[in-house]
């Protein structure tokens, strides 16, 4: 008899946080003899490499019409905002219930409540299966991604939920009250993946957009062009910055904001205005984000809700002092104030003050940097949250699992 799998459920395959950790939480169960297929929902940059550590079923949305395109871009303006969505046709319906039913399936593991939705309205026929859900998402995102009677129909059927924060644990039992005693915190990184992709970067990397000055201080964001992430408020914070320190050679680089999104016009537009093109600088979404984090000498996170980025744990492990609101998400619970400073929720001043004392104790800057890549490595132990996992699934489902596999 063939072991049970484990089914995976992932919104898209894009290059964003969430669907990254997904992309190793995989590996790593393959690693420990977890069987698994991944569920995606849309496509996106990822789907090679989902493909190359497990089965995937893949429902890519059909190309819009130009117009379409503009008014759902319009919408996606506004933070409030959405498009419902249109569901599944009953010809995909049919090939989901004929493609999953066949795979011996034991476990429903939804990742991101993104696809509360879809779980709800074309998963019907593995309602009876236990699910965990590794919650990524706090209040603005729940009320962008998701509509209120599909999370809680999927929080109903949720056996376990995995909070990526005590912020995202603590909003999901105070909110919607979900039992504490099954709610597990912690987020998953491959750590040593990441220091072997960390030792490999170029320390000459360069990139067309990046300053050329030796003495060049880079104040560097990372992320999607949008309201959530606070691409106006880290360019409010650039101009005081800047403006404070008109002689310095510093920069503002964000990573990961493009065209293809909704909000970038509107930070373009503001760089313009604020005769700041050469020193605040957009990068496109890249593969080379790691080696362009490294060049930072600190890291801004401007979010006004981020549960608890990814990209804050690389920019820990990069050695760069973060900078964070409070009562913005998970961040600060890793900051505090060794390892950056957390000020006031959206307090541009403080944030810019907190960056100029940093440019200008170099000392100080290295000594908090190291304290973050200190933290990541003792509070995100990879064996320590694989084994959590583990001990979720076996709960749920009993499966064979190879015993004392290390780590990849």
């Amino acid at each position: 008899m063939h072991s049970k799998r484990v089914l995976f459920i992932s919104h898209d395959a894009n290059r964003a946080g969430s669907q990254l950790l997904l992309l190793q939480l995989i590996k790593l169960l393959k690693a420990q003899g977890i069987s698994s297929h991944l569920l995606l929902c849309d496509g996106g940059d990822l789907v090679e490499d989902f493909k190359a550590v497990t089965s995937c079923t893949l429902l890519e949305s059909p190309p819009s019409s130009p117009l379409l395109s503009k008014i759902k871009k319009g919408v996606e303006k506004i933070p409030f905002l959405r498009l419902p969505s249109a569901g599944t046709n009953a010809k995909v319906h049919l090939r989901l219930e004929t493609e999953l039913s066949q795979l011996n399936i034991g476990l429903v593991f939804v990742n991101s409540v993104a696809n509360a939705a879809f779980y709800q309205q074309n998963l019907v026929f593995l309602h009876a299966l236990p699910v965990v859900l590794f919650a990524h998402e706090l209040e603005m995102s729940v009320a962008t991604y998701t509509a209120p009677e599909s999370l809680r129909f999927l929080l109903q059927k949720c056996d376990h939920l995995i909070a990526v924060s005590k912020a995202v644990a603590d909003f999901y039992i105070r909110d919607y009250g979900y039992p504490t005693s099954r709610v597990s915190t912690f987020t998953l990184i491959n750590s040593g993946e990441i220091l072997n992709n960390l030792a490999s970067l170029d320390p000459h990397y360069t990139h067309p957009a990046l300053p050329t000055e030796a003495d060049a201080i880079i104040i560097g964001g990372c992320g999607n062009a949008e309201w959530r992430k606070g691409n106006d408020i880290f360019n409010l914070i650039a101009r005081q910055v800047i403006e404070t320190m008109p002689t310095r050679p510093i920069y503002f680089v964000w990573v990961g904001a493009g065209p293809m999104h909704a909000f970038y016009e509107q930070i373009k537009f503001d760089i313009e205005r604020f005769g700041l093109s050469r020193q605040i600088i957009l990068i496109p979404p890249t593969p080379e984000a790691l080696n362009i984090m490294n060049r930072f000498d600190l890291f801004l996170l401007s979010s006004r809700e981020d549960p608890y980025p990814l990209v804050v744990l690389e920019a820990a492990l990069l050695q760069k002092p973060i900078i964070c609101f409070e009562k913005a998400g998970g961040a600060p619970e890793l900051v505090e104030q060794d390892a950056g400073e957390v000020v006031g929720y959206l307090d541009v001043a403080a944030a810019s003050q907190a960056i100029i004392t940093l440019i200008n104790d170099p000392v100080l800057r290295k000594k908090k940097g190291k304290a973050a890549h200190h933290k990541v490595l003792e509070r995100h132990n990879t064996e320590q949250s694989i084994q959590k996992i583990l001990t979720i699934i076996h709960d749920l489902m009993p499966v064979p699992v190879s015993e004392n596999v290390p780590l990849a």
